[in-house]
């Protein structure tokens, strides 16, 4: 009986054991279960996370101007962004492993990496890489520490200054060129008034020609520095414009009645060919100005007992071409893409003989861009040169206009 009790007890025992073992057991795995859940959840959120940081960071680096590249320790490309496609023309995507030589094939910036494992830091290297877009290229360069301060990587950095350094060349040839046109005139009237003092009771048809030249040079400098003046409000945007609807053919009939005298002496034909329906919105003042540079070019340049032309039509894009044309010497080939640069002459000769300030192509781009339009030219050697420009037609111009007659003005 004893025997009995005591195995009863024993399996009884055994039994709430197992029980509370199992019971246990359940909620451990459970907890296990939910743990693993949580931290594959927390995994799976690290990843998206960290996912994302790279998705904004090579948003952030392909925004960039810059060229980034990051390369380890051993010249191996990790990482690099759009604008390192673009400067250096690499197609497509970089093979893993590839080196920093074998992608940019430039052992300038090699030697630049090498140099910057030995000292920590390479700053303001010029790069000017042939055959590439980017000619000019500044690079620096730096070695990226983990957070145990120990060296983990290298970061170039290419910034593209083509564009400042012909700015600048610009900006100097610029100067050079206002200095020679200003100091032209300025020692003519120097010369004129240091004879004038020097000999006092000169002759008084002696001394009037030489007030004649004063006055003409000081006229050319006070053309030159308001051409200056005009250049710079408009490359500013500072220039004054009055938009408004113009009737065309008054407008140009108004500036060949003002050039008439110029003509004459050339015994040039002025010839108008506008439709009198034909409106434009601009500012009169500068319209004018772009009419009256071109047309002094056309009869300055055109041939003796020659002709010019002014004609005007719709271009099918809400906008007037109008055209001037001349039956002169033409324009070299390789001049016609310089032509409306500032100072730029075809023949400096021929051009500072006839006066000019060296500005009024110059002019008449900038103002048919603020006027919303665009100018160009096109010239044959032998045959003459067309200048074009565009303004945008006004609301006034009649949809008909094409088929109206056109007004012919002929003075000889």
């Amino acid at each position: 009986m004893i025997w009995f009790v005591a195995c009863f007890t024993f399996l009884l025992t055994a039994l709430l054991v197992s029980v509370v073992w199992l019971v246990f057991y359940s909620r451990v795995r459970k907890h296990a279960a939910a743990s693993n859940q949580r931290i594959q959840a927390l995994e799976d959120q690290l990843i998206e996370t960290r996912a994302d940081m790279e998705h904004h960071r090579d948003l952030v680096f392909d925004a960039m101007a810059e060229g980034v590249m990051l390369c380890g320790l051993s010249g191996r490309v990790v990482f690099m962004n759009r604008a390192i496609h673009r400067i250096f023309g690499i197609p497509g995507n970089v093979p893993a492993n590839t080196t920093l030589l074998e992608v940019l094939r430039l052992h300038e910036v090699d030697e630049v990496f090498e140099r910057t494992l030995k000292n920590g830091r390479t700053m303001g290297v010029e790069i000017n890489p042939s055959g590439l877009d980017a000619n000019s290229l500044r690079l620096n360069a730096v070695v990226v520490h983990s957070s145990s301060g120990q060296p983990e990587s290298v970061l170039l950095i290419f910034h593209d200054f083509t564009r400042l350094k012909e700015l600048e060349n610009s900006r100097r040839d610029f100067v050079a060129n206002v200095s020679h046109e200003l100091r032209t005139p300025l020692s003519m009237i120097k010369g004129f008034v240091e004879t004038m003092i020097d000999h006092p009771s000169m002759e008084r048809e002696t001394l009037t020609g030489f007030l004649g030249k004063v006055r003409k040079h000081s006229d050319r400098l006070a053309h030159l520095i308001e051409d200056l003046l005009m250049v710079s409000r408009l490359e500013s945007g500072q220039a004054t414009v009055n938009l408004q609807s113009l009737q065309l053919a008054p407008e140009v009939s108004r500036v060949l009645d003002d050039l008439q005298r110029n003509a004459d002496r050339k015994q040039t034909q002025l010839l108008l060919a506008v439709d009198p329906q034909l409106h434009v919105l601009a500012d009169s003042d500068l319209l004018e100005q772009i009419l009256l540079n071109l047309l002094e070019n056309a009869i300055k340049y055109g041939s003796e007992a020659g002709k010019v032309s002014v004609h005007a039509e719709p271009d099918g894009h809400e906008q007037i071409r109008v055209s001037i044309s001349d039956d002169g010497p033409g324009i070299p080939p390789e001049s016609l893409d310089r032509i409306f640069e500032r100072f730029f002459r075809v023949d400096k000769a021929r051009s500072r003989a006839q006066g000019g300030t060296g500005l009024g192509l110059s002019i008449v781009k900038h103002i048919a861009q603020t006027l919303g339009g665009r100018v160009w030219v096109e010239s044959r050697m032998g045959e003459g040169t067309t200048f074009f420009f565009t303004l945008r037609a006004s609301a006034d111009l009649s949809a008909d206009s094409n088929t109206q007659a056109q007004r012919l003005r002929s003075v000889t």
